[in-house]
């Protein structure tokens, strides 16, 4: 077979050129979830934090709504903003590494551990927006958020070793 310049080119060079980019891809997919990783900790030490110190006080719970729970987040100061930020954060991450990891890896465990991984993400920042709604008083949401995010952090770990 010949290329655009006349060279030959062999179907085992084409093999080695699709190798390294899967390869490459797969790599970067990694560093991705390494971040996600890494952002997921931070997180759970600013919402074990927040948690604690806080928002020891209750307040009065409010309407579920984007437009009455942020300035009460604000309200909170900067901890509080801080965790609200990285949760959305992470929220828009998980639904990247959903795209990544359909285009940058054929296996399966991958897809599913990366679709399981950003349906805790949601389900704790879910949990999250709903506690803070609550005023801070209902623990079914508090639990609700961390158990996500414990979830999360499993299956990103899964997600990561099945990459290999």
């Amino acid at each position: 077979m010949t290329s655009e310049n006349g060279s030959e080119k062999t179907e085992g060079v084409a093999v080695s050129v699709d190798l390294k980019k899967a390869t490459r891809s797969a790599h970067q997919l990694r560093i991705l979830l390494v971040v996600i990783l890494i952002i997921l900790t931070i997180q759970g030490w600013f919402g074990d934090t927040t948690n604690l110190f806080v928002t020891t006080g209750t307040t009065t719970p409010v309407a579920f709504s984007l437009g009455t729970i942020i300035p009460l987040i604000i309200s909170y100061g900067p901890i509080l903003i801080w965790h609200a930020l990285e949760g959305f954060l992470l929220v828009v991450l998980s639904l990247a590494a959903i795209g990544f990891s359909f285009a940058w890896s054929n296996k399966r465990n991958v897809r599913i551990m990366s679709i399981l991984a950003s349906a805790a993400i949601i389900s704790a920042a879910y949990g999250g927006l709903s506690f803070v709604a609550s005023g801070f008083i209902a623990a079914g949401s508090s639990a609700q958020m961390g158990g996500s995010f414990l979830g999360a952090y499993a299956f990103y770990f899964m997600e990561l070793y099945f990459t290999k």
